[in-house]
């Protein structure tokens, strides 16, 4: 009888934990689904500064670091980071909400995509986000099908999560920085002159904007251009130029260049030098606006009413103000180029000429 009291004694006690744990584990469960998945960085997302992508194999992609004049790329030697792909991923992270818990069995994190990356068959890809020191790692995992959502794991926790958003984390490097150079339409361009070391001179140019073709200047009476779109191209070799690399421009030999002057109607002017080394194509730039302190003393000396003259200031304030967000970009970088963007703007008088009949 005693030993039956003493089972029946067990099983009520077992019974009593059921009814009193069981009740508050399910609201711990139950709590995390709609919560936010990283709180911390909800509350200082402001205040976020480095963000790191690392792949399988503990391969770090990139690393972007806040810094007073901007977010830098720390693999391209502090180059501009690409905040247009930054800025939304922090925003995601930052409102990003927790749909269903799931696993927290290391053997099946591979299902979800989010197991640890220190193999190098790893399908996860570790996002660490770092406030003030403190930093957070998430691995980013597959995306559901059939609904806007994606599987984490937040790297200092067992269980994996879905969530309400699907991350746009990329494991390409280029993908990362700021890969516009500068981006000056045919539209806007008066002249185009280069000018090759040993000699060869290609000066195009038209007299206004209205003008639908560029002229060849100089072209030798006995030749013909292959056609209107060969000498017009060199009108757009500045269109939405961007980069394949990119470094500090100390230590390069800029002696044999070929240079290259743009000037827009507007009056920038921009300088281009190109060379090629280690099978790189390499180009640096900067812009200036020559007519700036000639028009300036004009309008002091002409009798313009203080209407026009203050339009005429507006003008050269905007102007100056694109020359310095050309150059504040720009100034001390060497951008790697294709090669067929090169060519473009390493031409020479033959290219866009006719061939010489043979006798």
């Amino acid at each position: 009888m005693k030993r039956s009291f003493i089972y029946l004694a067990i099983l009520t006690a077992l019974a009593l934990m059921l009814v009193v744990f069981t009740p508050e584990y399910r609201s711990q469960v139950s709590s995390t689904v709609d919560a936010l998945l990283l709180p911390v960085i909800a509350e200082q997302i402001n205040e976020v500064d480095r963000v790191e992508v690392v792949t399988a194999g503990n391969h770090v992609v990139a690393t972007m670091i806040k810094t007073e004049a901007g977010w830098r790329l720390q693999q391209m030697d502090a180059y501009h980071a690409n905040w247009g792909k930054l800025q939304p991923l922090l925003a995601a992270l930052a409102q990003a909400r927790v749909v269903a818990v799931k696993t927290d069995k290391p053997e099946y994190y591979a299902r979800l995509g989010v197991e640890d990356i220190d193999s190098d068959d790893a399908g996860s890809v570790l996002l660490n986000i770092s406030v003030a020191g403190q930093t957070s790692g998430i691995l980013i995992g597959h995306q559901t099908q059939g609904r806007q959502g994606q599987y984490v794991r937040l790297l200092d926790q067992a269980a994996s999560a879905e969530i309400d958003r699907r991350l746009d984390v990329s494991t390409e490097l280029l993908d990362w920085v700021d890969s516009s150079i500068i981006d000056i339409g045919s539209s806007e361009v008066a002249e185009v002159e280069i000018i090759h070391p040993r000699g060869d001179k290609l000066l195009v140019m038209r007299i206004s904007a209205d003008q639908t073709d560029f002229d060849f200047a100089g072209l030798p009476e006995d030749r013909e251009i292959k056609s209107s779109w060969a000498v017009n191209s060199l009108g757009s070799v500045l269109s939405m130029l961007e980069l394949e690399t990119v470094k500090a421009a100390d230590g390069i030999d800029w002696d044999d260049a070929v240079r290259m002057r743009l000037l827009m109607f507007s009056g920038v002017e921009i300088i281009v030098e190109l060379i090629e080394s280690d099978d790189q194509h390499l180009l640096r730039l900067q812009a200036n606006h020559p007519a700036a302190k000639v028009v300036t003393n004009q309008a002091s000396e002409n009798s313009a009413t203080a209407e026009q003259q203050e339009i005429e200031k507006r003008a050269l304030a905007d102007i100056a103000a694109r020359v310095a967000e050309i150059n504040q970009k720009t100034h001390a970088w060497v951008y790697g180029i294709s090669k067929r963007k090169y060519d473009a703007m390493a031409k020479k008088p033959e290219d866009v000429l006719k061939p010489l009949d043979t006798p």
